[in-house]
C-alpha cells in the first residue's frame, strides 16, 4: 500500500466500497440556461471530474473523433461515483431510492423509481435490462452476498434473496464482490476476502450456482493470483473467446489487495465451475516488475485494451490520481503476449474511460501536460488518433453511449 497512514487505507475502503456504484444527481451546473444540444450531440456521455473542490460533470457529443467540449456552463453535476449509464438512462440509488433518468436538456429528468433496501455495496449489469445489486446483512453475516435483482425496463424486482456461505475466520474482515455476470444457464460471482489489516487475502474466489434458482452455489478457489474482477465494478474485467471467459486479477496496492501476487489472467472454460488450472497469463512477468493492471475491455479476437500503473512512479496513496502514472497496453490473452499503446500518461483511479465500439476503442486520456483528449485506436491497423478535447475537468472518468 503506497502509504504510511493505515488509517487512511481503512476509511477510504469503507468510504469508497459503500458508494461505488450509485449516488445522487444534481442540477445542471448552469441550471438557468440550459444548453439544449442538437438530438446529434448526445450519442455518447462523458463523465469528467475535478479534484478541488471534488466534483463529477456529466457531458455529451455526437462525436468522439473532433472537437471538444467542457464543463463551463455546460454538463450536469453529479455527486458521488455513480456512472450507471445503459440504453439512454442513467441509474443511481440514493437513501434506499433506486432511480432511472434520461437527460434532456442538460438535466437528469427522473422517469422512474423503486424502494431497495440493505447495505448496498454493488451493482452489475447481468444483460441490458437485468440489474443485480450486492450487499451485506447483519442478519446473514456469513452469506457471500444478499441481492436484489431488478428489470430496469418496468422497474420492478425479479427476485432477491442471499447467495451461498464463506465463512469467515477470526483474522477475516469482510468479503468484497469483485465481479457478477451470467454465462450460459449460470450466475458467476468472484470475490476477496480482506483480512483484519485491509489486505486480500492470497485466495481468489469463485462461486456460481443455476440462474435463476440461484441454489446449490458452488465454490471454487484458486492461489496462483489474487481475487479476479475488479474493485470497481464499472471497469470491465473480462473478455470472451471461443466461448471461454479471461479475467484480469486485481493486486493493486490502491486498495490493499495483495501485494505478494502476480497480476494475471485466469481462464474459466465454458461450462466449468473453476478456473483452468491448465492456462495461466503471467502478467508481472513480462512487465518488468510492475504489477498492477486495471481493466480489461474487450477488443474481440482475443485482444483486450488494459491499464497498468507504473511502480517507479505509484509512491503514494494520491498518486493513483493526483499524477500521470498509467500506460495503456494490447494484450492477447491466447498468445500471452502485450504491446504498449504509444499514449501519454494517464491519470485516475475507479474509472473506466475506454469505450469499445464498431472496429474502434475510444480511450480517454487525462494527461497533466498534453491535455484531456479522447483517442480513437483502430483496432485493424492499430493507429491511434487524438480527437475530442474535454476541456475545464482534471481527469475523464467513464465513456458511454447514449444513443
Amino acid at each position: 500500500m503506497k502509504t504510511s497512514n493505515k488509517t487512511m487505507r481503512i476509511l477510504a475502503l469503507l468510504a469508497v466500497t459503500a458508494t461505488l456504484s450509485f449516488s445522487a444527481c444534481k442540477k445542471s451546473s448552469n441550471p438557468e440556461q440550459p444548453v439544449d444540444p442538437a438530438p446529434e450531440a448526445s450519442q455518447f456521455a462523458i463523465v469528467a471530474g475535478i479534484n478541488n473542490p471534488t466534483a463529477l460533470f456529466l457531458m455529451t457529443s455526437g462525436n468522439l473523433s473532433t472537437g471538444s467540449v467542457t464543463t463551463v456552463g455546460q454538463g450536469t453535476e453529479i455527486s458521488g461515483w455513480s456512472r450507471l449509464f445503459k440504453n439512454g438512462f442513467y441509474y443511481n440509488l440514493a437513501n434506499n431510492k433506486f432511480t432511472k433518468s434520461k437527460l434532456e436538456n442538460q438535466l437528469l429528468k427522473e422517469v422512474g423509481a423503486m424502494p431497495v433496501t440493505g447495505n448496498i455495496m454493488n451493482s452489475f449489469w447481468l444483460t441490458d435490462n437485468t440489474l443485480l445489486i450486492s450487499g451485506t446483512s447483519s442478519t446473514t453475516p456469513d452469506a457471500i452476498m444478499t441481492y436484489t435483482i431488478i428489470n430496469v425496463d418496468n422497474m420492478t424486482i425479479i427476485k432477491t434473496g442471499t447467495f451461498g456461505k464463506q465463512e469467515l475466520q477470526p483474522t477475516d474482515k469482510a468479503i468484497y464482490i469483485s465481479s457478477c455476470f451470467l454465462k450460459g444457464d449460470r450466475l458467476y460471482v468472484t470475490y476477496a476476502v480482506y483480512n483484519s489489516n485491509w489486505t486480500a487475502t492470497d485466495v481468489a474466489y469463485l462461486a456460481s450456482a443455476p440462474y435463476p434458482a440461484l441454489d446449490n452455489v458452488t465454490i471454487s478457489t484458486d492461489t496462483r493470483s489474487t481475487y479476479p474482477g475488479s474493485f470497481a465494478p464499472i471497469t470491465p474485467n473480462a473478455v470472451n473467446y471461443n466461448n471461454d471467459v479471461y479475467m484480469i486479477t486485481n493486486t493493486g496496492d490502491r486498495w490493499g489487495v495483495n501485494p505478494n501476487k502476480p497480476s494475471a489472467i485466469f481462464r474459466l472454460k465454458n461450462g466449468a465451475t473453476a478456473f483452468d488450472k491448465d492456462y495461466f497469463f503471467d502478467l508481472s512477468a513480462i512487465s518488468d516488475g510492475n504489477r498492477e493492471y486495471y481493466g480489461l475491455w474487450d477488443l474481440g479476437n482475443g485482444k483486450a485494451i488494459t491499464r497498468m500503473g507504473r511502480k517507479d512512479l505509484l509512491l503514494e496513496f494520491e498518486d493513483y490520481t493526483n499524477k500521470d502514472v498509467f500506460e495503456y497496453y494490447v494484450i492477447d490473452v491466447v498468445n500471452k503476449t502485450r504491446k504498449k499503446l504509444e499514449l501519454p500518461l494517464d491519470r485516475g483511479v475507479l474509472v473506466s474511460p475506454v469505450l469499445v465500439e464498431a472496429g474502434k476503442a475510444y480511450i480517454a486520456v487525462s494527461s497533466s501536460t498534453a491535455g484531456k483528449f479522447i483517442w480513437t485506436y483502430d483496432i485493424a491497423s492499430g493507429n491511434l488518433t487524438k480527437g475530442l478535447e474535454v476541456k475545464g475537468v482534471d481527469y475523464v472518468s467513464t465513456l458511454s453511449r447514449l444513443k
